[in-house]
C-alpha cells in the first residue's frame, strides 16, 4: 500500500527540492533524521554518524528495519567486502519494506544507497518516519473529528495537535508557527496540565528560552526525545519534515501526573501577620501532610483548610524574621504511594524591606523597590560619595514603592529608607557604583578609508563587563540618510557585531552610544569610495584573526594585476611582512603579531586599497597549549583534482595540536564566493571535511586551528568537469604484436568518451630510455601517435588522462627485416585475359620466409603453381574471373614495397593489337545502318585526363548513333602501353590500357579514319602516391602537421 498522497511523495519532494548544499533546512533535516534513526537503533547498541555513508554496506539499514518492524529479515551478508554484497543487503531491506511491510518505495534502489546519494537516502528515511512514527499511530481524536481514511499523515498530525491546543490558538503549518516556542509550550501544557508552564506569558523575543524550557519539560515528563534542537526549531529555515518528526512523538506520550503541587507561596511574609498558600492534590482521595520549620529549626503551627475536594489552604503566622522551610508530602491511601513535593522557602520580614541591586555603574539607572510599606510614611534618601543628598521620587504600587536613581559618581552610595521617620531594618544600605562600562570599537566599518560602495562591512563593540547595557548605532550617508544596520550579540565574548552596506560614495558618519552617551571615538567618519577596478584579491586566516606569537598567513591572487602591489600592517606591535611568490600571479604573505590586540592589514594595488582592504582583525593573547603546526591535512595536495558535482573529501588531524585546536575550514571558488563545507568529527581530534563543487576552476581551501593557519594552508585545488579515464582507448598497429624495430608505425589514443582532460603519452624501453613520439591531434578527441622503435625488445607505453594513468601497455618489438632485396618482375603488362596463364617471377634470397598469396576479384585465394628457382620463385596462375587480381608478397609477414600487386583480368577478345614501340593501337568494327558519322561518337571514363602510372584504367567508346564504320585506337607516349579492347555487343566498346611510366600520353580515337570529338585526348600519367613520397625523400613523419608534438607534450581537447 502507499503511505503517501500524491502531494506527499517523499522522494519526489527531494528530487524537486534538489537539496542544495547551502540550504540550512537540509542540514537541520539531516540532523533530525539522524537522531530519529539513532533513537531506534539504540535498542541494538548501534549508532549512525552519517546517513550518507553509514547505510552503504546495508548492515545498519537491515538493523533499523528489523527494529522498526519487530521482525527478522533472515540471512544476509554480515561481512561485506564487495559492491555486490552491499547491493544484496540493501535490496533485502528494500524488498522487505515493500513486500512485507507494504511500504511504497519510489525513486530509490540499492545502487543509490551504495553510491551515497544523500537526497534519496533522506527520502527513504522520511518514508520510514511517515510509516512507523506517524501513519501507524493510534490517533485518539475528539468525537467531533471523525478520522477519514483519505487524510494524509500530515493532516492527521495537524488535526490531533489542533484538538490538544486551547481554542483560538492559531496553527497553520509545521514551520514558522513553531519558531517562537509558544505553540510548543501550549502543547506540552495540554499534555501535562499540572506543570503550569505559564506559556501564555511567553513572548517571541524569548523564543530560544521558551523553546528550551518546553523541550526540557517534554523530555523529563513526557519522554519526548529531543530529535531537534531548540536552536533548529526556532530557525526560520526549519522544514516541516523535521518539525513533524519531533511532534509525531506527542500523540503516543504518556504523562504520569504528580500526586500534588504547591502554589501561591508568599516568599516574603510579614512577621506577626498571617500568610497562606495552597496545595492541589491529584484527586479527592489524596491528602497532604504539611511541615513548616522556622529560622530556629522548630516546627511552626499550621492550619489546614480543605477548600474543595482537591484544594487545601494552609495558613501560618511567622513569629520571627528569617527563612522558613515549607515541606509538603502527599499520601495516596489506596495505592500506598507518597510523594514529597519540592521544598518551598519563605523569608519573613518584620517591616518594610528594600529590594535592590547593591552594585551599579555611573550613568546606568538603578531601581529600588520598597516592599511591605503599608504602615507609615516611607522616605528614600541617597547620599553620594561627595555628600550630596538625593531624594528620588517614590511611586506607590499597592503596598510597595518603586523608585529610580542614576548615579553620577563612582564610590559607595548610602541608600537610606525611613518608615515613620525611622530606618527600616538594614538601613542605610550600601550601593557600590563603578565607572561606566568601557567599550572597545574596532572593525573595517569604522576605518577612515578603504570602504567602497556596495561593500558589506562590519565593526565590533567589545564590552569590558556589562554587555546588557543598551547600545544604539546610527550610520548616516553623505545626504544624512540613515542606513539599515544589522545587529547581533555574542553573550559569551560580550561582543556586539554591526553590519551595514553603503550605497553611495562620500563621507559617512557612524554614531555609537550607550545610555545616550557617545562611546569610544564616536562619531566615526568613514569615507566611502567608488567600486574598485583592481582584480587583486586577498583571503585567508591571517586576515580574519590570529593568536599572538603564532604565524598569521593569507593568500594574494593578483589575477594579472601585479603593478605596484604593497602591504602594510598597523597594530600594537611592529610586525615584519614576508611575501613569497608562488608563481602564476599568486603569493603567500606571512607575519607574526607579537602582541594581542586589533591589527589593520592594508593590501594596496597602485596605491589604492583592493577589495575588502583594510582587513581589521583581532589577535588573541598567546596560547602555549595551541600548536597549529602539528595539524595534518590529509587527502588534499596542490596537485589534487576534484570533479564537478562529486563529493570531495579530506581529513584534518588535530590530535597533537593541543587544547583549543578546533579546526575551521573556509572554502572559496574561482570567483572567491564562499562554498558550504561540512565538518564532522569522526573520532577524538579526527575530522572529515567534505564539499560538492558546483563549478569548475581553482578552489582555495583555508584550514586553520584556533584561528591560526595550519601548514600548507591555503591549499589550492582544481575542479574539472567529471571525467572517466577508463573510457580512454589505445589501439592500432603500433601497440600490436607485429611492431618491428627501425620501421615506422603508429597507434591511436581515443578519449572521446572520457570527458575533458589533458593527455600525456610517453614510450620507453626496458632501460628507461625514451622514444621520440610524433603526436597529432585529430581535433575530435582522439590522437595519432607515430614512432619508430630503434631496437628490438620490450617497451612500455604510459598514457595519462586528466592526471589519471590508464593501465600501461607492453609492446614487444621484433627485429628489423630488410625487404629491399625482394622484387617482382613480369607485371609490366598488368592486363591478362581470362583463362590465359599469367607468369610472374619473385626474386628473393630467403625463400623459406617469403610468402606469395594470390586473390581473385571475389576475394578467394587462387591456386597457383609456385616453382623454386635459383633466384627465388616462378609463379604461374590462370585467372577465371574478370576484374582485379592481387598478388601479395610478404617476408616474415611484412609486405614488401608496393605489395599487393594488381593484375587486371579481361574477357577474351576477337582481335587485340599488341603494343609495338611506343604506339599501341587496336581496331574495332561497329556494325550499324547508315553512313559513318564520327561526330556522333563519344568517349568517356576514368582513363581520360589525369591517371596513375603503372595502374590499369579504361575508357568507354559509344558509337551507337554513328552508323557503320571502323574504330581505330592509338596510345602515344614515353613508353609502350598495353591496351585491350572489349566488345560490349551494344554499339560500345571498352578499352583498357596501362601507362607504364609517368608522362604525357595521347589517345587517338578514329572512326572511319576521322577523329571523334576531343581526339586526340591528352592524358597525364602521374606516379603513385608512394612513389611520389620516395621521390620527395620524405615520409609521413616529415610532414609539418600542425598537430605534431614531441616527447612529453600534452594535448588538451
Amino acid at each position: 500500500m502507499s503511505l503517501n498522497s500524491a502531494d506527499e511523495d517523499p522522494t519526489n519532494d527531494y528530487m524537486s527540492a534538489g537539496l542544495q548544499p547551502d540550504a540550512q533546512w537540509k542540514k537541520i533535516q539531516q540532523n533530525t533524521f539522524t537522531r530519529w534513526v539513532n533513537q531506534h537503533l539504540k535498542h541494538v547498541n548501534v549508532v549512525v554518524y552519517d546517513l550518507e555513508t553509514d547505510f552503504e554496506e546495508g548492515l545498519k539499514l537491515i538493523q533499523l528495519v528489523e527494529v522498526l518492524s519487530g521482525r527478522s529479515l533472515g540471512r544476509f551478508n554480515k561481512r561485506v567486502t564487495f559492491r555486490s554484497q552491499k547491493l544484496e543487503n540493501i535490496s533485502l531491506a528494500l524488498n522487505f519494506l515493500e513486500n512485507e511491510e507494504h511500504i511504497k518505495i519510489v525513486n530509490i534502489d540499492s545502487s543509490a544507497i551504495v553510491d551515497k546519494n544523500l537526497k534519496l537516502i533522506l527520502g527513504l528515511v522520511w518514508t520510514l518516519i511517515l510509516h512507523y512514527s506517524i501513519s501507524k499511530q493510534n490517533w485518539e481524536l475528539p468525537d467531533t473529528q471523525v478520522e477519514l481514511p483519505e487524510r494524509t499523515p500530515k493532516q492527521k498530525l495537524m488535526m490531533w495537535i489542533k484538538a490538544k491546543l486551547p481554542p483560538g490558538l492559531p496553527l497553520n503549518n509545521f514551520t514558522s508557527d513553531w519558531n517562537d516556542g509558544v505553540l510548543l509550550g501550549a502543547l506540552v501544557d495540554s499534555c501535562a496540565p499540572d506543570l503550569h508552564l505559564g506559556w501564555r506569558d511567553w513572548i517571541p523575543p524569548d523564543a530560544l528560552h521558551s523553546t528550551r524550557t518546553a523541550m526540557q519539560l517534554a523530555e523529563k515528563h513526557l519522554d519526548i526525545a529531543p530529535l531537534i534542537t531548540p536552536e533548529e526549531l526556532i530557525n526560520p529555515a526549519v522544514d516541516e519534515k523535521s518539525v513533524m518528526t519531533y511532534l509525531a512523538q506527542f500523540p503516543q506520550a504518556h504523562y504520569k501526573p504528580a500526586l500534588g503541587r504547591v502554589a501561591d507561596v508568599d516568599v516574603s511574609p510579614i512577621v506577626g501577620g498571617s500568610t497562606a498558600f495552597t496545595v492541589h492534590t491529584l484527586n479527592a482521595v489524596v491528602t497532604p501532610d504539611v511541615l513548616i520549620r522556622g529560622p530556629d529549626g522548630q516546627p511552626v503551627n499550621t492550619h489546614i483548610h480543605k477548600v474543595s475536594s482537591t484544594v487545601y489552604e494552609i495558613k501560618y503566622v511567622p513569629q520571627m524574621e528569617g527563612e522558613y522551610e515549607i515541606a509538603v508530602t502527599i499520601h495516596d491511601p489506596h495505592s500506598g504511594d507518597s510523594s514529597r513535593l519540592n521544598v518551598e522557602r519563605a523569608v519573613a520580614v518584620g517591616s518594610a524591606c528594600l529590594m535592590y541591586e547593591n552594585s551599579g555603574r555611573v550613568g546606568k539607572r538603578a531601581t529600588f523597590r520598597i516592599e511591605n510599606a503599608e504602615e507609615g510614611v516611607i522616605e528614600l534618601v541617597i547620599v553620594d560619595p561627595k555628600g550630596n543628598e538625593i531624594m528620588p521620587v517614590l511611586i506607590r504600587e499597592g503596598i510597595d514603592y518603586v523608585s529610580e536613581f542614576t548615579p553620577k559618581f563612582t564610590g559607595i552610595h548610602s541608600v537610606n529608607v525611613f518608615q515613620k521617620k525611622r530606618h527600616i531594618p538594614g538601613s542605610p544600605f550600601p550601593l557600590s557604583v563603578a565607572a561606566p562600562a568601557t567599550f572597545r570599537v574596532w572593525g573595517r566599518g569604522v576605518a577612515p578609508e578603504g570602504v567602497r560602495v556596495g561593500d558589506e562591512v562590519n565593526f565590533f563593540v567589545d564590552a569590558s563587563e556589562d554587555s546588557t547595557s543598551p547600545l544604539s548605532v546610527n550610520v548616516r550617508d553623505s545626504a544624512g540618510q540613515l542606513l539599515p544596520v544589522e545587529k547581533t550579540l555574542d553573550e559569551v565574548k560580550r561582543r556586539h557585531t554591526f553590519v551595514y552596506r553603503p550605497q553611495t560614495s562620500g563621507k559617512h558618519e557612524v554614531e555609537l552610544k550607550c545610555l545616550d552617551s557617545h562611546i569610544s571615538k564616536s562619531p566615526y567618519e568613514v569615507r566611502i569610495g567608488e567600486r574598485t577596478t583592481s582584480q587583486v584579491r586577498a583571503f585567508g586566516p591571517g586576515l580574519e584573526g590570529g593568536v599572538a606569537k603564532l604565524p598569521a598567513i593569507f593568500y594574494v591572487e593578483t589575477n594579472g594585476d601585479t603593478d605596484q602591489l604593497g602591504f602594510s600592517i598597523e597594530g600594537p606591535s611592529k610586525t615584519e611582512i614576508n611575501c613569497t611568490d608562488v608563481g602564476d600571479g599568486s603569493a603567500v604573505v606571512k607575519y607574526i603579531p607579537e602582541e594581542p590586540g586589533v591589527y589593520e592589514v592594508n593590501v594596496l594595488s597602485r596605491s589604492e586599497h583592493i577589495k575588502d582592504s583594510p582587513f581589521v582583525l583581532m589577535v588573541e593573547p598567546p596560547n602555549e597549549n595551541l600548536r597549529p603546526s602539528a595539524v595534518r591535512v590529509l587527502g588534499i595536495e596542490p596537485s589534487t583534482i576534484f570533479s564537478k558535482g562529486d563529493r570531495a573529501i579530506f581529513q584534518i588531524d588535530t590530535t597533537d595540536a593541543g587544547v583549543g585546536a578546533l579546526p575551521q575550514v573556509k572554502l572559496l571558488d574561482s570567483k572567491y564566493a564562499q562554498v558550504p563545507v561540512s565538518l564532522t568529527e569522526k573520532g577524538k581530534g579526527i575530522y572529515e571535511c567534505s564539499f560538492r563543487p558546483q563549478s569548475t576552476g581553482r578552489y582555495y581551501v583555508n584550514v586553520s586551528a584556533g584561528g591560526v593557519a595550519v601548514p600548507g594552508s591555503p591549499f589550492m585545488v582544481k575542479v574539472r568537469e567529471a571525467v572517466d579515464a577508463s573510457q580512454v582507448r589505445v589501439y592500432g598497429p603500433g601497440v600490436g604484436p607485429d611492431v618491428r624495430s627501425q620501421q615506422p608505425t603508429h597507434f591511436f589514443i581515443d578519449a572521446k568518451g572520457a570527458g575533458p582532460g589533458e593527455v600525456e603519452v610517453a614510450l620507453s624501453d626496458r632501460e628507461g630510455s625514451a622514444v621520440d613520439l610524433d603526436v597529432l591531434d585529430n581535433n575530435d578527441g582522439s590522437f595519432t601517435v607515430k614512432y619508430t622503435a630503434p631496437r628490438p625488445g620490450a617497451y612500455q607505453l604510459k598514457v595519462v588522462f586528466a592526471g589519471v594513468e590508464i593501465p600501461r601497455v607492453e609492446i614487444n618489438v621484433k627485429p628489423h627485416v630488410d625487404i629491399s632485396g625482394i622484387r617482382v618482375e613480369g607485371l609490366e603488362n598488368a592486363i591478362v585475359t581470362v583463362n590465359c596463364e599469367k607468369e610472374v617471377h619473385v626474386f628473393t634470397c630467403d625463400g623459406e620466409n617469403t610468402r606469395i598469396t594470390i586473390r581473385s576479384p571475389s576475394g578467394c585465394v587462387v591456386e597457383a603453381l609456385i616453382e623454386p628457382t635459383p633466384s627465388g620463385f616462378r609463379v604461374r596462375f590462370t585467372p577465371s574471373e574478370v576484374g582485379n587480381y592481387t598478388i601479395e608478397v610478404t617476408y616474415e609477414d611484412i609486405a614488401i614495397d608496393d605489395s599487393p600487386f594488381t593484375v587486371h583480368s579481361v574477357p577474351p577478345l576477337n582481335e587485340t593489337a599488341t603494343p609495338n614501340g611506343i604506339v599501341a593501337e587496336a581496331e574495332y568494327v561497329v556494325s550499324a545502318a547508315g553512313p559513318a558519322q564520327a561526330e556522333l561518337v563519344t568517349v568517356t571514363g576514368p582513363g581520360l585526363g589525369t591517371v596513375l602510372a603503372a595502374r590499369s584504367t579504361h575508357v568507354l567508346i559509344d558509337a551507337k548513333r554513328a552508323g557503320f564504320g571502323n574504330i581505330d585506337l592509338f596510345v602515344d607516349g614515353p613508353a609502350k602501353t598495353p591496351i585491350n579492347c572489349i566488345d560490349n555487343h551494344d554499339g560500345t566498346c571498352s578499352m583498357f590500357y596501362e601507362p607504364l611510366v609517368p608522362g604525357v600520353y595521347y589517345l587517338r580515337v578514329m572512326f572511319d579514319d576521322c577523329h571523334v570529338p576531343g581526339s586526340p585526348f591528352k592524358i597525364l600519367a602521374q606516379p603513385p602516391a608512394s612513389e611520389r613520397l620516395r621521390r620527395s625523400g620524405g615520409s609521413h613523419r616529415s610532414s609539418s602537421h600542425k598537430g605534431k608534438r614531441t616527447l612529453g607534450s600534452s594535448i588538451i581537447h
